[in-house]
């Protein structure tokens, strides 16, 4: 018996129907008895697999229950016919059991799934005119035959199966991680399945996934490409959008009902505007307060250090009494050198300008360091002014040093001081500047809000 079923694999690889002809002869049973001792791919599982469309064609005839037996990755003889796209014994299969195309394998694939993965239209035509339902059914991982089309690049047999279909929710249809086949072309970043996507199909190209992503987002978050600028400018031009830009659509459209259908106070149109206004860009803001805030510590820091040094170590001051020990004088008889009046007014400049801008910084460290609710650019411009003062009086102070050295009241003795005093001039002409930019915003910020009371009182 075993040497009988042997001969009649090896007829099945061979394709030999009078080989199979004779063994039935000889043992009418072979075939039952190949059926209940088979532990893997049967007879008719070997025939179909090699192609031999009259060997697989003899044994349906005889035994077409043959059609129904699975090996052992649970594929039946449809599913290997319909994966090599044989359509002549295709259609011999369905004759012998039409409901095999429901069958699914170890991975809930049926024989629509293979044939499409495999590109076979023919055989695809063949299965949808016997059981078109089973082209609805989806694979353990819940991805629908359109999936499977998009997963092995078959564009044409996308096409085909939409043509035939024509189900937008079947389209649309999401895989067990809620991607549709839109999501899995970019993700794949297959170009022409894209565009035939985006523009001969109804497809939903702000679909969200199980983690909340659009098309969009799975193309920002991919690897790198040159394509990358082609597949989104196809998919924005269909209409796709982040899912940031998506929240920020929903909200409008809640404001923009919630404004037709309530009337809103002024003080609530007031209260909109700043929340607004707040809202665009805070991370900027923050980010520029920040940096703001850590530049005026540190020039304030470095300033007091400056201030502090110059005070505690000032330069020879020409009230101070200067003797000299001199031989044929006594020691007890010091030479007094009398300051002129420009000198003496100098000399208690450079305290006070000293002082002024080491106070200056130490006020700004101060409210840096106090905790006070310092978020917004008023501050932030109230500490920038005391920075220029405490700058400015540092320069005053580093001028007024200079001319105790050289003791001299003329501010244009050396190219050190008359330099300073250029720099002085242009600060004042900057310093103004900025006072006629601070009137110019207060007007527009009260104009703005007499108009805005206007509207309101109207109303």
């Amino acid at each position: 018996m075993e040497r009988m079923e042997s001969i009649l694999y090896d007829a099945a690889v061979r394709g030999g129907v009078p080989t199979l002809l004779e063994l039935l002869q000889q043992d009418p049973l072979i075939l039952d008895r190949v059926i209940l001792n088979c532990l893997s791919e049967t007879p008719l599982h070997v025939a179909v697999m090699l192609g031999h469309a009259d060997f697989v064609k003899e044994i349906l005839c005889r035994k077409p229950e043959f059609a129904d037996e699975l090996d052992s990755r649970q594929s039946s003889a449809l599913h290997i016919a319909s994966q090599k796209g044989y359509v002549e014994i295709v259609q011999a299969l369905l004759q012998a059991n039409p409901e095999m195309c429901f069958a699914r394998d170890v991975n809930g694939r049926n024989p629509l799934h293979l044939a499409a993965m495999k590109g076979r239209i023919e055989v695809l035509r063949e299965l949808l005119k016997t059981r078109p339902l089973a082209a609805s059914a989806t694979t353990i991982f819940g991805e629908t035959i359109l999936h499977l089309c998009v997963k092995f690049n078959q564009l044409e047999v996308l096409k085909f199966l939409l043509e035939t279909m024509d189900d937008p929710e079947f389209l649309n249809a999401k895989d067990d991680y809620g991607m549709t086949i839109l999501h899995v072309a970019v993700a794949d970043k297959q170009i022409e399945v894209i565009k035939f996507l985006t523009t001969r199909t109804k497809i939903n190209v702000n679909a969200l996934n199980a983690n909340g992503f659009t098309a969009l987002d799975i193309l920002a978050q991919s690897k790198r490409d040159v394509k990358d600028w082609e597949i989104g400018e196809s998919i924005r031009r269909a209409g796709a959008i982040s899912v940031k830009d998506n929240n920020d659509i929903h909200l409008s459209v809640q404001e923009l009902g919630t404004r037709q259908t309530n009337r809103l106070t002024s003080s609530e149109n007031n209260k909109k505007q700043r929340g607004k206004a707040s809202k665009s860009f805070p991370e900027k803001e923050d980010d520029w307060l920040d940096k703001k805030r850590n530049a005026l510590m540190v020039v304030a820091s470095l300033i007091a250090t400056m201030a502090f040094q110059a005070g505690v170590n000032p330069p020879k001051s020409p009230l101070q009494d200067s003797s000299s020990p001199d031989n044929s004088r006594p020691a007890a008889a010091p030479v007094h050198r009398s300051p002129t009046l420009g000198l003496i007014f100098i000399s208690q400049g450079f305290y006070t300008y000293n002082t002024i801008g080491f106070l200056a910084s130490m006020s700004i460290i101060l409210l840096l360091i106090s905790g006070l609710p310092l978020n917004h650019r008023i501050w932030m411009w109230i500490l920038s002014a005391i920075l220029w003062v405490a700058i400015s009086s540092m320069v005053l102070t580093y001028m007024a040093a200079i001319l105790i050295i050289e003791e001299t009241e003329n501010l244009f003795s050396n190219a050190a001081s008359a330099i300073i005093v250029v720099w002085m001039i242009i600060e004042g002409i900057i310093y103004l500047w900025h006072i006629l930019r601070l009137i110019l915003r207060m007007i527009k910020y009260f104009r703005k809000s007499f108009r805005i009371k206007g509207r309101s009182d109207l109303g």
